[in-house]
């Protein structure tokens, strides 16, 4: 049976609600679940991260906007603690303290007490009180001494190191060490990622062979079709992988949503929107942790999505995902072409990001890829330059949208001029929305930063 490692701290939300999806996630998979308590902290002073980076304008709006719609989504109790952050270091020594059979009861009622109660989960004799009303077999006296003891302590700082060691950038982290060679997910929002690895294990196949692999990606509601026209809005920049892995599944979610979805392309240029938003590129502010994660992550994306595609359809296409030896891209004059004729979409994106071909490089290059794809690269390429009207007031009406409407990253999606949805992870909401789901009609929960 195998195990997955569950790296969590309290303080964190995120880690809250891996806490209530992961014991179903076990469950489904035929698999079980160790409890491994961390600093947080730790782990950013061990990796580098900066624990004081400050939100603010659009991406606090998506991060407040994301945590309301996830919790929604999963019928979870939430309140935001007035004064988060609290440390939870001696909340963490009592759950190294506890016995591993009741770890995860006592980490469910200090999760109510930071995240439903607001409790003052810093005071000492709280946290007694929690352990004993659980009647928690403790080995030693169950009194305000334990937090003293080094061993617990010592235990805590094995953990965070472990999580370090395993290539953690935060939490929740899972680490599955049967599932080749062993593999770390972080996020929430790779628990589905984590139930199709342990499903691989338990059943003893590759992963391509476990059956109806779409059947563990989260849903609010399911596919139902869909009446009357709806418009799914996505927003890209060929330079972005992550908008490349979207990409292709567009054609797929829109299939399953019913024949009344309409997919708008919206290029834009993410150097611009960074600039403006005086933001640095990803990986330009990324420790090393982050950039391996973020590596494993876009071949582990690309792996399940196209199961994904072929088990819906035997038929379709199969995407591949090289990275990109030239990066940055330089996506100017392909998003120009783009706004030219549309049906270029596939050769681009492909020649970016499947067949490493360096279209930034030079108009040469770009035009032979276009010419191989059937269409008239040259010509293309010349329209786009002289077009003014078409192709570079578009681009920039896209850019003014984009930042009027809060986007301040690709890929980006839209429904029916509704709230925005970012990132490749999130296409699970994106397929909710597309379904009849809205969010201002669950029960109102209160998640901000």
């Amino acid at each position: 049976m195998p195990n997955v490692e569950f790296f969590y701290d309290i303080r964190c939300p995120w880690s809250y609600i891996a806490s209530k999806r992961i014991e179903q996630v076990v469950q489904r998979a035929n698999a079980t679940v160790k409890w491994v308590p961390v600093r947080l902290s730790g782990i950013y002073e061990a990796t580098g991260t900066s624990g004081s980076i400050v939100l603010a304008g659009p991406k606090l709006a998506n991060y407040n906007r994301d945590l309301t719609r996830t919790l929604k989504r999963f019928d979870i109790p939430f309140n935001f603690h007035p004064k988060h952050p609290l440390e939870t270091v001696d909340a963490l020594r009592l759950l190294h303290a506890t016995p591993s059979s009741h770890r995860a009861q006592l980490t469910h009622a200090l999760y109510r007490l930071y995240w439903v109660d607001n409790a003052d989960i810093v005071d000492r004799s709280l946290l007694v009180y929690t352990a004993k009303s659980l009647n928690i077999p403790y080995s030693e006296p169950l009194t305000e001494s334990i937090f003293e003891n080094k061993s617990y302590h010592n235990s805590l700082c094995e953990a965070t190191d472990l999580a370090v060691k395993r290539g953690a950038p935060g939490v929740p982290s899972f680490w599955i060490n049967e599932f080749k060679n062993g593999r770390l997910y972080f996020g929430q929002d790779r628990l589905h990622l984590v139930e199709a690895a342990l499903l691989s294990v338990s059943k003893g196949v590759p992963l391509e062979q476990v059956e109806n692999i779409k059947s563990v990606i989260p849903r609010r509601r399911a596919n139902v079709p869909v009446r009357g026209k709806r418009t799914l809005r996505f927003w890209f920049d060929f330079a972005s992988p992550y908008s490349y892995l979207a990409y292709t599944q567009l054609k797929r979610i829109a299939q399953e949503a019913g024949p009344g979805v309409e997919i708008e392309y919206m290029p834009i240029s993410l150097a611009a929107l960074l600039a403006h938003l005086k933001t640095d590129p990803p990986l330009a502010r990324s420790n090393e942790t982050e950039v391996k994660y973020f590596f494993r992550d876009l071949n582990d994306w690309s792996e399940f999505w196209n199961i994904v595609c072929k088990q819906s359809d035997p038929l379709s296409e199969q995407y591949t995902y090289e990275w990109a030896k030239q990066f940055p891209i330089r996506t100017i004059t392909a998003l120009r072409v783009f706004l030219l004729e549309p049906k270029t979409i596939d050769c681009i994106f492909k020649a970016c990001w499947a067949r490493n071909i360096p279209i930034g490089q030079s108009q040469e290059i770009l035009a032979s890829v276009l010419n191989e794809a059937g269409f008239d690269g040259e010509a293309l390429i010349q329209a786009a330059q002289t077009n003014v009207k078409k192709v570079k007031n578009k681009l920039l009406e896209n850019y003014d949208l984009a930042v009027e409407s809060g986007v301040y990253a690709v890929p980006t999606f839209q429904v029916d001029q509704g709230e925005l949805v970012w990132g490749n992870d999130r296409i699970d909401v994106v397929q909710d929305l597309l379904s009849g789901w809205n969010p201002d009609e669950d029960d109102v929960v209160t998640a901000r930063l």
